[in-house]
């Protein structure tokens, strides 16, 4: 397979929250980050006759992570409220953020995650404001193929 690997801008990417009944495409995103599994933590087993005088080490847990969206604030919006509870509740939600390519959805990625932080930014005269959500990945699925939401 040829390699395909070129430069692209994240126009057209999505994050999808669920709101208790189904997915909800949060609105006004600018910006987030790719979530991930999180790394490992390791426990050295090293021992004296550890081989080639190298340490070694036992994987164990895992480490949460946490990925952050940054969006255009609007108070009392169904985006806004619908992070504010998520924040509030504390509860695992499905969600789904979709990666572009060239303003087209490629890729996706299902995952469950709590809203650990919820921000609503900052006032200023010549500013906009911006909210910031903060969510802790629970389980995360691997990169797949774009699926576009079935309507009702």
């Amino acid at each position: 397979m040829a390699e395909t690997q070129e430069a692209t801008v994240g126009y057209m990417g999505e994050v999808w929250l669920n709101d208790g009944t189904a997915l909800y495409e949060l609105n006004q995103v600018k910006s987030f980050q790719i979530p991930g599994g999180g790394e490992r933590d390791q426990v050295e087993t090293t021992h004296l006759k550890s081989p080639n005088w190298r340490r070694e080490y036992v994987s164990t847990f895992y480490a949460d992570s946490d990925f952050e969206v940054t969006l255009n604030s609007r108070p009392l919006s169904t985006t806004d409220t619908l992070l504010e509870a998520a924040r509030q509740a504390g509860d695992v939600r499905d969600m789904k953020v979709v990666l572009p390519e060239d303003g087209a959805p490629v890729a996706q990625i299902a995952l469950t995650a709590k809203c650990i932080n919820y921000e609503r930014g900052e006032v200023t005269p010549d500013g906009v404001m911006e909210a910031t959500a903060t969510f802790r990945v629970v389980t995360i699925e691997e990169v797949e193929a774009y699926e576009a939401p079935v309507g009702p």
